[in-house]
């Protein structure tokens, strides 16, 4: 699915942060300019976010933030994000605070510095601009949230894009372990990166929350029936002897009968993805700059 592209909460009414509008952040208007950005943010989840990024930053200048796995072992692995960037970028830097990790990644003949932007900001200065700054799984980790956004101001072209990955913390799995009181995730993790609080961060840095989706293995297979639904009367649509059923034969119907019946599952199957829309396992956040070239 070709990822959606919307300036509509880059226009004039929400080009600005709230607060030059609005003295309460609880004040309705406060919050329904914040749905309205919400909303023209919101994409239909992908099946897998190694695969998104890496349709991304293909054929693009990547800076990949906390490249490292936490454990190093894991960069032998086929899952490790880091190599997939790097395989699909057409230029790519890896950028991390774990030395041994980063000399394990030159050994291998990887581009990776050891930084710790939030202390050094203008450590990759000299690297240039980058068209994608892709933090994997990340932001859950540090102190300093203001470091990726200030690294995305500093460091992506006009038109360039951050792309966060982390724990939905809307997952009902997770969920349902917070209101029991079950501890069951990496230890590590300080904190949960809900949508609006990822588009206040952005705006506060001058930069918009342009998408925001989940990943979600199980969508098609819930929509599935559906499919088969609409092939099915598509398949019988002017048939002559219609098609035999346990309860019968179903007859022939006419293509504007069809047509409406297949809108009737179209509408039912998008409001299921909808439903669905912000309940997978991991969250993706695209942040961009306001003003495009």
């Amino acid at each position: 699915m070709a990822h959606r592209t919307t300036n509509a909460p880059a226009s004039q009414e929400l080009s600005s942060h709230w607060s030059t509008h609005v003295a309460d952040p609880n004040a309705p208007t406060a919050l329904e300019r914040r749905a309205r950005e919400l909303a023209a943010a919101w994409n239909e989840p992908v099946k897998d976010r190694t695969a998104f990024i890496a349709q991304r930053v293909r054929g693009r200048r990547a800076l990949d933030i906390g490249c490292v796995a936490h454990d190093e072992e894991r960069m032998k692995s086929p899952a490790w994000l880091h190599q997939h960037v790097a395989n699909a970028a057409s230029e790519c830097l890896g950028v991390d605070v774990l030395e041994s990790g980063v000399d394990a990644m030159v050994d291998a003949g990887y581009a990776a510095v050891v930084a710790d932007l939030s202390k050094a900001p203008d450590a990759l200065v000299g690297e240039g601009l980058f068209q994608v700054i892709v933090a994997g799984e990340l932001i859950e980790h540090v102190g300093h949230l203001d470091m990726l956004f200030d690294a995305a101001d500093r460091y992506l072209t006009a038109d360039g894009e951050l792309i966060i990955t982390t724990p939905n913390p809307y997952a009902p799995a997770r969920v349902r372990a917070g209101r029991r009181g079950e501890i069951w995730e990496n230890v590590d993790h300080i904190m949960y990166a809900f949508p609006s609080g990822i588009a206040e961060l952005a705006s506060r840095h001058g930069l918009l929350l342009a998408e925001a989706r989940t990943t979600d293995r199980d969508l098609a297979v819930r929509t599935r029936p559906l499919t088969w639904l609409k092939r099915t009367l598509r398949r019988c649509t002017y048939h002559r002897r219609g098609f035999a059923t346990t309860v019968g034969v179903v007859r022939p119907i006419t293509m504007d009968r069809r047509d409406r019946l297949d809108r009737l599952i179209d509408h039912v199957m998008e409001r299921l993805s909808s439903r669905h829309r912000f309940t997978g396992e991991t969250a993706i956040y695209v942040v961009r700059r306001r003003t495009l070239p």
